[in-house]
């Protein structure tokens, strides 16, 4: 009679040796579904459009599961989901930046403080930071994480962040001024 063949799978990990696959597989089931919804948030805030937002939170999830070794080694894993997820944005909103220029340079509303008049004319500032100041301030204010959270998943200290952080806040302010400026129908 013939030897029972195994259907279990392995997996190489670094820390631990040889894990068995279902072993990997449930580690990240159980931090899929931690993560999942809060990837889903951090994506609609970023990009404002769900659909878009599902798209990017699923690829960062597939992301973390083809790295997951690197991922569960990571000293804070949620981190390097949201950073992902933010560097998916950013990239998104790069490549859509085309229809966004289209756009006047404030959106025209009966109120001047309008919530969808501030947002628009926040992201148009935001957008104009260089890259590493759009990665600190999305993460520390839209994926809301602590200082020291940016400073792990960047790989930068504490007091780097906290410099981006108020190099970017002085770059904002000009910005929204500038915009302030131009006023409703981009007149000067």
């Amino acid at each position: 009679i013939s030897d029972a063949v195994s259907t279990v799978r392995y997996v190489h990990t670094s820390q631990e040796g040889v894990l068995p696959m279902p072993v990997r597989d449930e580690e990240f089931r159980a931090f899929y579904e931690r993560m999942h919804d809060r990837a889903l948030r951090t994506a609609r805030r970023l990009v404002g459009n769900p659909a878009v937002a599902e798209d990017l939170s699923a690829e960062a999830l597939a992301r973390s599961f083809a790295h997951w070794n690197d991922v569960r080694s990571h000293p804070n894993p949620d981190a390097w989901l949201l950073r992902v997820v933010g560097n998916l944005a950013i990239d998104h909103i790069r490549r859509d930046r085309s229809a966004a220029t289209a756009l006047p340079e404030t959106v025209s509303t009966d109120r001047p403080d309008d919530d969808a008049t501030l947002h628009v004319d926040l992201a148009r500032a935001v957008h104009r930071l260089p890259r590493r100041q759009q990665e600190v301030v999305v993460m520390r204010y839209l994926v809301d994480l602590s200082e020291a959270d940016v400073a792990s998943s960047l790989g930068m200290s504490t007091g780097s962040v906290k410099t981006h952080l108020s190099r970017a806040s002085g770059r904002l302010r000009g910005h929204l001024g500038e915009l302030e400026q131009i006023g409703p129908g981009g007149d000067r």
